[in-house]
């Protein structure tokens, strides 16, 4: 794959939905880095992004090949509001 077909997703907050995982992945200011010969999306864990917050501002890594989906925010403030949204509708139910 070509670096200038890749995605910049500099400033802004991925979830990525991963081949046969039903969670979803985040990262904040991603960028591509190739490992071990492997093509990975490296970024900070966002908090808000796992219930107990253990991994919150760490380096995380996702496998790029094994992306089935994802929703870009502009912002961190933009994934931080979507969060607090999908939180309180998930304490309705």
């Amino acid at each position: 794959m070509d670096k200038h077909d890749l995605p910049d997703f500099s400033g802004k907050c991925i979830s990525a939905q991963l081949v046969g995982s039903k969670n979803s992945y985040d990262l904040y200011d991603a960028k591509f880095q190739y490992q071990g010969g492997k093509l990975f999306l490296v970024g900070i864990i966002p908090e808000g992004s796992s219930e107990s917050g253990w991994d919150a501002n760490q380096i995380g890594a996702i496998d790029w090949t094994q992306v089935s989906s994802y929703v870009l925010f502009d912002s961190l403030e933009a994934f931080t509001e979507a969060v607090e949204i999908s939180d309180a509708y998930q304490d309705e139910w």
